[in-house]
């Protein structure tokens, strides 16, 4: 990612509800390479608002792991109660803080919970 990169990129997130299976983000610069994540932090955020004006109606925010962080790659969990939500399209965004604090959105979009069947 370079300086003028400064939208968030638009992602969808699809997943039925319950399962709570690890999924994973690769944050590369403009060229496509790696960037080296190590020290920084990531908040992912679902609302059932596109736009809330605060986080009183938050669902989850889930905190990312960085396995090695050389690689780029974020990794995010959901709770077995975090991953049971009633089917519908939610909206998340994806907030990386670097090593200095500074924050920055780098993603969001609709985070939609499809009904399962297998209970």
């Amino acid at each position: 990612m370079s300086e003028l990169d400064l939208c968030p990129i638009e992602v969808s997130i699809c997943r039925a509800r319950g399962d709570t299976f690890p999924w994973t983000f690769t944050i590369l610069d403009s060229a496509g390479a790696a960037v080296d994540i190590t020290g920084f932090s990531f908040l992912l955020t679902v609302d059932p608002q596109e736009d809330p004006p605060d986080a009183t109606g938050n669902l989850f925010q889930l905190v990312g792991t960085i396995p090695l962080g050389t690689d780029g790659v974020v990794r995010f969990s959901m709770t077995a109660l975090e991953a049971d939500q009633e089917p519908n399209e939610y909206f998340f965004d994806l907030q990386m803080t670097d090593g200095t604090g500074k924050i920055r959105t780098i993603a969001k979009g609709p985070f939609e919970f499809h009904q399962d069947i297998t209970k």
